[in-house]
């Protein structure tokens, strides 16, 4: 009986292990594509290439999923369909799918998982700005009249939403990091 409970805790102690690397992953994941949207944007802003646009979109639905996958486990009752589809639309990998939603379902009132979804409930309206401001870049740089100071102020504002996700996902990645260590 003891060996059992032994090995029943060493395979639950596994799994949210793993679970805790698949979210350090998927922020990888998360960061990179917030990264590479706001580079297409800028880029997209410079040039006025249309395919950066295109990139820009394809990026953002990486946070757009997670987003969707964050907000659904946070309802009393969520549907884990619509969670596991957003997390697959983060690009996350099919078999650490269950696993993150076990882990945000069971342990989402621990300190680090806690602060862990509070911080990534922070990021997500901020990197969502940048949707809007790629549609009013894509407006004046299609308009007949267009202004170069009223891009420049867009793409000021590109950074400084870039700046300040920069620092939630390293606040991101220490609480995990954190809590991997406890």
């Amino acid at each position: 009986l003891l060996i059992g409970v032994e090995l029943f805790t060493l395979y639950f102690s596994l799994n949210t292990l793993s679970s805790l690397r698949a979210y350090v992953g998927a922020e990888g994941l998360w960061s990179k594509a917030q990264k590479d949207a706001v580079f297409h944007l800028y880029k997209y802003g410079v040039s006025h290439t249309h395919h950066d646009y295109v990139l820009f979109n394809e990026f953002m639905s990486v946070p757009i999923g997670d987003g969707q996958a964050r907000q659904e486990l946070l309802k009393i009752l969520p549907d884990m369909a619509k969670a596991r589809q957003g997390f697959m639309e983060g690009r996350n990998h099919p078999d650490d799918v269950e696993g993150m939603i076990d882990l945000f379902t069971r342990f989402n009132t621990i300190s680090y998982i806690e602060r862990a979804i509070r911080i990534w409930g922070e990021a997500e309206p901020i990197a969502l700005q940048l949707i809007p401001i790629a549609e009013n870049l894509r407006k004046e740089i299609e308009s007949e009249y267009s202004s170069q100071y009223k891009i420049d102020k867009l793409l000021d504002d590109i950074n400084s939403i870039n700046t300040k996700l920069t620092h939630l996902e390293d606040a991101f990645s220490y609480t995990l990091g954190e809590g991997s260590r406890w």
